[in-house]
């Protein structure tokens, strides 16, 4: 049996493009003729370069108070007795580890929160520029 070829359809580098274009440009993204033309030929994939995304802020805020009540109980676990039958550094260890993971969860939280302002923002973005391109295709197929 013979292998299938892994070289690239020209095709797949345009879409390539187009992902590089929507996910890491900050400005409103134009339209050009190379996307023109795929899409032309492949109108069905425009709603691929931009699918929902949402952030749930409720897991988000329940995340990031969880963090908080982390921080909390490792400050207690340090000014209380639980743990004196344990050596100090034992102590010390739980207590780090127990303090970093609450830190840990706030940080997941604020960052996730701060990537889904900025990916709502090209979702909007990459709207506008699907909105172009589809106006662009059908006047050019209605003026042939």
């Amino acid at each position: 049996m013979g292998k299938k070829p892994i070289f690239k359809k020209p095709e797949s580098k345009i879409r390539e493009r187009l992902l590089f274009k929507l996910l890491l440009n900050f400005s409103r993204p134009k339209v050009t003729e190379d996307e023109v033309a795929y899409f032309r030929a492949n109108p069905d994939e425009i709603d691929e370069f931009s699918a929902p995304l949402s952030v749930h802020k409720l897991f988000l805020g329940l995340g990031f108070l969880l963090g908080i009540v982390i921080v909390a109980v490792s400050k207690i676990l340090k000014y209380s007795s639980l743990l004196a039958n344990f050596s100090e550094g034992l102590r010390e260890f739980c207590f780090d580890i127990v303090f970093e993971i609450g830190v840990a969860l706030i940080g997941a939280a604020a960052t996730t929160y701060l990537l889904g302002i900025l990916l709502n923002q090209q979702q909007r973005d990459a709207k506008i520029w699907r909105a172009e391109l589809r106006r662009i295709i059908n006047q050019k197929d209605c003026h042939r």
